[in-house]
């Protein structure tokens, strides 16, 4: 099923407008053009366009954190075995530490204002189903009640 362009610009712009990272999709969606076109013009002229998805960076964050801590684990050994510490290597690797700790601290609200997105058009699904529940059951207790009267 596609989605008309009107609706497509309406939810494209609405998205933008409440802080949605300007995608090349998004901005395609917004302009009415074709996200190829689009995607070779930006080529073209150099746009400064961030396409990876936020979760990717959460994860990614993840994995740095782990090599990190494997580096200072085996540093952690190492420093044991021979009996002193490599001081430019604790302090490069406390420098990593706080790079990945800024970059999370700079990323996470905008990820919490994603899932909080996500769990605002679930509550108006929700909203949806339930009112169409009630009508539902309405209707099958007026149907109940008339058959009920007929009888």
């Amino acid at each position: 099923m596609t989605i008309s362009k009107p609706l497509a610009k309406r939810r494209a712009l609405r998205a933008l407008a409440e802080g949605a990272r300007a995608t090349l999709d998004l901005l395609a969606d917004v302009s009415g053009r074709s996200p190829r076109l689009l995607r070779l013009e930006a080529e073209r002229e150099g746009w400064q366009i961030d396409e990876t998805p936020l979760v990717d960076l959460e994860a990614r964050l993840s994995v740095l954190g782990a090599a990190l801590l494997d580096q200072i684990e085996a540093a952690v050994r190492r420093g044991i075995e021979e009996g002193r510490f490599d001081k430019t290597e604790i302090d490069s690797m406390t420098a990593l530490a706080r790079s990945i700790e800024k970059v999370g601290e700079i990323m996470r609200p905008l990820v919490v204002a994603k899932e909080k997105k996500k769990d605002e058009d679930l509550a108006v699904m929700l909203d949806r189903i339930n009112e169409r529940i009630i009508e539902l059951a309405q209707q099958l207790a007026r149907k109940m009640v008339e058959e009920g009267d007929r009888q």
